[in-house]
């Protein structure tokens, strides 16, 4: 019985220092999110989220416009009557023989005879045309189309609108939280005092996220915007009258699908 009791006690002894080891341990964890609590919400969930939310909005209210070039065959056929009086040229001299007969003057009498004579080329005759035409042919084309499909009209609306409503309720409690130590004090005294804000309330990032803001700078630890100056390193600055480098366009691989030129 003795035995047991020593081992007890010693078993109790390393028990509470191994608990309170890993307390210690998960306090100074529990500490350093709490210091860097505002530095993740602003520099990391916040533009996360936001982003999401933003583009899949943007995704729904963006437009395909495109001019795609068709080129194909249509097949005609069909009968064309034609009646109507044209003139035609002889391209060669035309003979022409045909039968005769001459009344000769004062009562001379009649004469039967034969007339050959020659229709030179060139010559103009007025014509009238009785015909039916039959067409039966193909008519190549090449006509320039522009495209516009708002992708809010098409299938994609309803997977863009889930997405948006997954994300809102996330985007709303983000900005209704305080976004810095200075801001706790009046968030804590507005909420005991019941005048604090619902954190699931619209926000103005929450109901017009497109296009959002024009450039987005991550926020340091300390809660300071990282702008491009500031995260430039030493003797990197931009000199004055200099642009920003353009970002090059990412290579699309055409499938097929798009004519070539396009």
């Amino acid at each position: 019985m003795h035995k047991f009791r020593v081992w007890w006690n010693s078993f109790k002894t390393v028990a509470v220092l191994i608990s309170f080891i890993v307390n210690f341990v998960l306090i100074l964890v529990l500490l350093v999110v709490l210091m860097q609590i505002f530095a993740i919400k602003n520099g990391i969930l916040e533009p996360l989220i936001d982003g999401l939310h933003r583009n899949f909005v943007g995704m729904d209210e963006a437009t395909i416009t495109r001019t795609i070039v068709v080129e194909d065959e249509i097949p005609i056929q069909f009968d064309l009557p034609l009646n109507q009086t044209t003139n035609v040229v002889l391209v060669q001299d035309v003979p022409i023989a045909a039968s005769a007969t001459f009344t000769l003057p004062g009562g001379g009498g009649v004469i039967n005879g034969r007339v050959d004579i020659v229709l030179p080329s060139g010559l103009v005759l007025p014509i009238q045309l009785s015909m039916i035409v039959p067409v039966n042919t193909n008519i190549p084309i090449s006509l320039p189309v522009d495209v516009a499909i708002p992708l809010k009209e098409t299938e994609l609306h309803t997977p863009f609108q889930n997405l948006r409503s997954l994300l809102e309720p996330f985007v709303r409690l983000l900005d209704n939280l305080p976004g810095s130590w200075d801001d706790v004090p009046d968030f804590v005294i507005d909420a005991a005092q019941g005048d604090g804000k619902h954190l699931f309330s619209p926000t103005e990032g929450s109901q017009n996220p497109w296009p959002g803001p024009e450039a987005y700078h991550p926020v340091a630890p300390g809660g300071e915007e990282m702008t491009p100056e500031k995260t430039a390193e030493p003797g990197s600055e931009a000199q004055p009258g200099t642009e920003p480098p353009t970002p090059s366009p990412t290579p699309v691989e055409d499938i097929g699908i798009i004519p070539p030129g396009q």
